[in-house]
């Protein structure tokens, strides 16, 4: 039987990394510090980095996982009847893959038959994804957002918005060999993943690498397998990227606009979440203005025909992007209330921070 493991390095071995046209460069860094060094070292500059040892302290670790793989048992028994996404690795559905909905014990089933059979070839690898779990079972807690990621205006946004019943909070789980095409994180987001068992590889290329990708028709890869075929060697310019593997417990840091993918290199669980704050708000502004334009370029030609025009922007901006211009309902807030609401946040930030007893707390030491 042919292992999978080499199978994937193998499929990977085949992406040149000549000195004529792709270079790794730099390895990623493991951070250890406090919330400080984070912020400066990796959300301000946007790099990735792994922190070890994350899930010590999580209820997950202990109930979800036996030995070193899923608890599938427990998970069928707890979880059974939820509704969840599952991908079908082997089919191709645009950009992504193609997904339909299923109880968890029927993933469950199929996931602990896949085991028993030792991974054959030449069975189909679906993975689950995008679980909105702590959405669905909020009374389980079993894990807690790391400090370096608690910043997150994006999911607090949504917990209090409660009618919007929406999140940015999931859960992945899959076999060895199922895997994520090459994307980039919804709203040129900041991404974060652990793994509370298994190991995943991600190969990761800084903003505007994935430009040297494209094809002649302006379109990026599906995947990265044949990735020396992809390249426009007539630029001669060198494509940047990373390959990571992330163990159990590692969380992994993915800084805006950096395009990836990540393949399972055995049986998988991991807790993701999106999220924004000050530090890339401008990156998922500048990426909303950009899919703005393109939804008034793609419909210009019925400007002064159609009624509402603007309206019909923003409804395939947020189509197309996930959020558009439009906040509070179907209400849009004039130009004087947000310089003024802004106005005084500023006032109230800075009478907060001219308080001894606050300028004191070494939470403001960033």
């Amino acid at each position: 039987m042919c292992d999978l493991n080499k199978l994937i390095d193998i499929y990977f071995s085949d992406i040149n990394i000549s000195e004529s046209n792709i270079t790794e460069k730099d390895e990623i860094k493991y951070f250890k510090g406090n919330y400080n060094d984070f912020f400066h070292g990796f959300l301000i500059p946007n790099q990735p980095c792994i922190i070890q040892n994350v899930t010590d302290q999580w209820k997950c670790k202990d109930v979800w996982v036996c030995g070193k793989g899923p608890n599938i048992a427990y998970l069928r028994e707890r979880y059974g009847d939820a509704l969840v996404t599952v991908a079908d690795c082997s089919q191709r559905y645009f950009n992504s893959q193609l997904k339909t909905y299923t109880k968890f014990k029927e993933f469950a089933d199929y996931w602990e038959n896949l085991i028993e059979k030792n991974y054959p070839l030449s069975e189909t690898r679906l993975y689950l994804k995008d679980w909105h779990f702590v959405k669905d079972f909020p009374e389980d807690i079993v894990f807690k957002v790391p400090p370096e990621f608690s910043c997150d205006w994006l999911n607090e946004y949504f917990t209090s918005q409660k009618h919007l019943n929406d999140d940015y909070k999931f859960v992945y789980m899959g076999p060895k060999g199922t895997w994520t095409p090459f994307h980039v994180d919804v709203f040129t987001s900041y991404s974060w993943s652990v793994n509370i068992c298994g190991e995943k590889k991600w190969i990761l290329l800084p903003p505007e690498e994935e430009n040297k990708l494209k094809d002649q028709f302006g379109n990026l890869p599906y995947d990265l397998t044949h990735l020396e075929n992809l390249i426009h060697f007539s630029d001669k310019q060198n494509i940047k990227f990373k390959i990571v593997i992330q163990k159990a417990g590692d969380a992994i840091f993915i800084p805006s606009g950096w395009y990836h993918e990540v393949w399972n290199m055995s049986d998988t669980i991991s807790i993701n979440h999106n999220w924004v704050n000050a530090c890339n708000i401008d990156k998922m502004w500048l990426s909303m203005k950009i899919s703005f334009e393109e939804v008034k370029k793609e419909i210009s030609q019925f400007k002064n025909s159609m009624d509402d025009w603007e309206d019909h922007c923003q409804l395939l901006l947020q189509s197309c992007f996930g959020m558009n211009f439009k906040v509070h309902g179907n209400w849009i807030l004039s130009i004087n209330q947000l310089q003024y609401d802004l106005m005084k946040v500023e006032e109230i930030l800075n009478i907060f921070l001219s308080y001894p007893d606050v300028k004191s707390r070494k939470f403001l030491s960033i």
